[in-house]
């Protein structure tokens, strides 16, 4: 599943700075949502644009971040200048976004850290909590945590591993909904690549 569909994404995403907003657009789209409605936000998103529906609260202002920062952020994820820490930090700098779904946006565009949604985080008995991040912090405190969260991922089997798993496990909970988890896995590059 990840050895077939992450490359698909990684490849898209890697193109151009528009191409690399839209796994940044599917990301913000799975926060607080079920996973399956992610295609038709994504749909929305490209019709309506900022005006979209599916963008309420929050995910409004995060969505005209990342338009306004695809460019920069792009640089910073591709950078061979700064360390893997050093990237998840910048992309979770995204309003709304944090340490965790920025995990997610460096799975799929560099197939590495991972996403510790609040299943992973259930299945593995840990706590959110533990890998906030705020303005308040120093930047050591800050490039800490998020040495600590790729170490957890690392820890825990690695991108790979939680992408895969994680596909059997939503595969296996919502089964009326996903023929199976290569079904899960495959919407990743039918919600980002058009």
């Amino acid at each position: 599943m990840f050895k077939t569909h992450q490359p698909k994404v990684a490849r898209f995403m890697r193109k151009n700075p528009i191409n690399f907003s839209r796994g940044l657009s599917c990301v913000s789209n799975t926060i607080q949502t079920q996973f399956f409605t992610v295609g038709k936000r994504m749909t929305d998103i490209d019709i309506n644009g900022v005006s979209a529906v599916c963008l309420n609260g929050t995910k409004r202002r995060t969505h005209k971040e990342i338009i306004a920062m695809k460019g920069y952020l792009y640089e910073k994820v591709y950078s061979k200048e700064i360390s893997l820490a050093e990237k998840l930090l910048e992309v979770s700098g995204l309003y709304g976004i944090g340490i965790v779904k920025a995990g997610f946006v460096l799975q799929l565009a560099l197939g590495k850290v991972g996403c510790l949604d609040v299943h992973n985080l259930a299945r593995f008995g840990l706590s959110a909590s533990v890998f906030k991040v705020n303005d308040k912090m120093t930047e050591a405190t800050a490039l800490r945590k998020a040495n600590f969260y790729i170490k957890t991922c690392e820890d825990l089997g690695g991108s790979e591993y939680l992408w895969d798993s994680w596909c059997r496990y939503l595969a296996d909970l919502y089964q009326k909904i996903y023929k199976d988890a290569n079904h899960v896995s495959k919407l990743h590059v039918d919600f980002i690549i058009k």
